[in-house]
């Protein structure tokens, strides 16, 4: 310190034990501010907030209040009643929360250190809560170390507050008579700002915690599959909102209870839950307790095992079945009624008539001969219907042992292997059987009675399921002959000729032919724009196609690699075709004998292609007059322009 100010501060500064170049500079240097600011002798009690201004403060402390008043009394407690007070004070040294000894209380308070009173320098003069926030360091004040003489009684021992991030939030302050202090109270007090400082770090901590949570249980409420989880001991822990739906539990009354109270896993789960191994989209029935609304509830879940300290947890995402009904309906284009080629008389009446179906509920067979299109024609139907939004299934009954026919349409509940059949994987859509005179007479019978009650039964249960499905069954079997040998059920083919369909033959819809290869040779060669030749075009127009839209996919995809050129010659394509040689049905070992009509049919289709579509030309050739052959193509429903090419 200066010298020549020695002098100033003598006139104001009371007489004291000790030198004042002796005591710390900080508290020197506070000394020399309150000398030009403040009385020694005269006491002005501090300034303090009140009312609304205190009530707003608080409220902004909320956080530092609540925590700080818990840690003052704690720490008290733990002092058994010595007369001394506690203090806590913001950064500002407005004072927040006390505790402490009734009579130091009171007369703290007589000297207006009460809720919201500021220990400010300029007012009350040298004190340590002032100067802890100033310096940044827990430090003592006592006795004549106090600018004002009121308070030379007290001994004040302050220790300032932090956050994580380094920013002072609070001083905490011990305060007592000069003849109470006790060697030890700046480091109780410095301990007492530390579990204070941690004790905020922690609850910062939980806060954020509850705010990620927060946002964990938005996503997980906006997500599209439902979650559930449960702790080691099995007690529900999270239910999120879709899954509370599907499963119809209430959280409010099922959150924190044992989850197999409320819902039974089916044995593949239970396995899987007691070997703590992760499950991806399985497919199960699960169960409800309660008997009111929905028992079973088939779904897709995935199980996720979280081990722990206290033992394992489970996650599970349930995936409603309409995902798994969603997976196999996927395609990369939706067939449509109007992209199907049908310039032939045959497929313009086929086509109206299908338009029929679409709008219709009831089920659909389509029959004709192999490769003529009945797959393409179902797809259509049901994407030109109010099912258009619902599942597609599509199961080839040819294709599938009959031994696994009834676990695969039908669906199982036996224990450790339950999974929805096609039929419940349809509900609300389509199920196309394809080849349906495969189907074994239990499935027959299955079948008979889904379109009579709508219901079906399980293979290997009891339960019964109410379903919403439409039928398209394709065949290109002779179904009454089958019926006749006792193969087929009589019954079931009077249930699906409620809307049966013929589909043409491709030699019966030659006017189609044109469209039928620009549209193959574009899926196949793409934007290559390579065409046939006049004579290869006639060689393809003048083939009968015995193997149909089969047979001509193949045969342009032969001449299209045994051709690189950007016009394909006849020589690129297959011999039989070149020739115009082939295995017609009739010519099959093994086939029944045509009838007359089919014969006379045969021979009026043969003249046209020869003829072109000329009447008089075609009535030459067959032999009979212009007005026979008219009466004989309005019979069979043959429109000599469809030959016209």
């Amino acid at each position: 310190m200066a010298p020549s100010l020695l002098p100033d501060i003598a006139v104001t500064m009371p007489s004291v034990p000790q030198p004042l170049s002796s005591w710390p500079e900080h508290l020197q240097a506070s000394w020399l501010r309150c000398a030009h600011q403040t009385s020694a002798s005269l006491w002005h009690p501090p300034h303090c907030a009140r009312g609304q201004t205190l009530e707003s403060l608080r409220q902004r402390k909320r956080d530092l209040l609540t925590t700080g008043e818990m840690a003052l009394e704690d720490l008290y407690e733990f002092m058994e009643g010595r007369p001394c007070a506690l203090l806590l004070t913001d950064e500002s040294g407005c004072l927040l929360a006390r505790t402490g000894h009734p009579d130091t209380l009171q007369a703290l308070a007589a000297l207006g250190f009460g809720p919201g009173a500021f220990f400010s320098e300029g007012r009350i003069g040298t004190n340590a809560v002032n100067l802890a926030a100033l310096e940044g360091v827990p430090l003592c004040v006592s006795g004549p170390q106090h600018f004002n003489q009121r308070l030379h009684p007290w001994h004040c021992c302050a220790s300032p507050v932090y956050n994580s991030t380094g920013r002072q939030v609070a001083i905490v302050a011990l305060i007592c008579r000069v003849e109470e202090a006790a060697p030890g109270d700046l480091a109780l007090t410095v301990s007492a700002g530390r579990e204070l400082a941690n004790l905020l770090q922690m609850e910062r901590l939980m806060q954020e915690s509850q705010h990620h949570l927060s946002e964990l249980y938005a996503l997980l409420d906006g997500m599209e599959d439902g979650v559930l989880a449960w702790d080691p001991q099995g007690r529900l822990r999270y239910l999120n909102a879709l899954a509370a739906s599907r499963l119809q539990l209430d959280p409010a009354v099922c959150l924190g209870q044992p989850l197999d109270h409320h819902l039974l896993m089916p044995q593949r789960l239970r396995l899987a839950i007691a070997e703590m191994t992760p499950l991806s989209h399985v497919e199960v029935t699960l169960e409800r307790r309660e008997t009111r609304g929905e028992a079973f509830i088939d779904a897709l879940v995935s199980l996720k095992p979280l081990p722990g300290p206290d033992g394992v947890s489970f996650i599970v995402l349930l995936h409603p079945t309409d995902r798994l009904r969603a997976i196999h309906q996927l395609r990369q284009t939706v067939p449509e009624l109007s992209a199907l080629v049908g310039e032939s008389s045959a497929m313009r009446k086929l086509l109206r008539h299908a338009r029929q179906a679409a709008r219709g509920q009831g089920p659909v067979l389509l029959r004709g001969e192999e490769e003529v299109g009945k797959a393409q024609l179902a797809e259509a139907i049901h994407f030109g219907s109010e099912r258009a939004a619902g599942p597609l299934v599509i199961f080839n009954c040819q294709a599938w042992p009959r031994e696994r026919m009834p676990l695969e349409l039908m669906g199982s509940d036996e224990a450790g292997q339950e999974r929805a059949g096609k039929f419940e994987l349809a509900h609300g859509g389509t199920l196309v059987l394809e080849q349906v005179e495969c189907l074994p007479a239990p499935m027959q019978a299955a079948l008979l009675q889904l379109l009579k009650t709508g219901r079906i039964q399980r293979f290997d249960s009891a339960r019964i399921l109410p379903l919403r499905v439409r039928i398209i069954a394709t065949s290109s079997a002779p179904l009454e002959q089958r019926v006749q040998e006792g193969e087929f059920g009589r019954q079931l083919l009077y249930a699906l000729q409620g809307c049966e369909l013929w589909l043409p033959s491709l030699r019966e819809r030659s006017a189609d032919l044109p469209g039928l290869i620009r549209q193959h040779l574009t899926v196949q060669g793409g934007e290559s724009g390579r065409q046939f030749t006049p004579d290869a075009l006639d060689c393809l127009l003048a083939y009968p196609w015995p193997g149909n839209l089969g047979e001509l996919r193949s045969a342009i995809e032969y001449a299209q690699l045994h051709c690189s050129e950007a016009q394909i010659p006849p020589r690129a394509l297959p011999a039989a075709i070149r020739q115009g040689h082939c295995l017609l049905a009739d010519e099959v070992v093994g086939q029944p004998l045509l009838t007359l009509a089919e014969l006379e049919h045969q021979a009026i289709l043969r003249a046209a292609r020869a003829s072109k579509g000329q009447v008089s030309q075609m009535a030459r050739q067959l032999g009979i007059s212009r007005t026979t052959l008219w009466r004989r193509l309005k019979l069979l429903d043959i429109d000599p322009a469809d030959y016209h090419h």
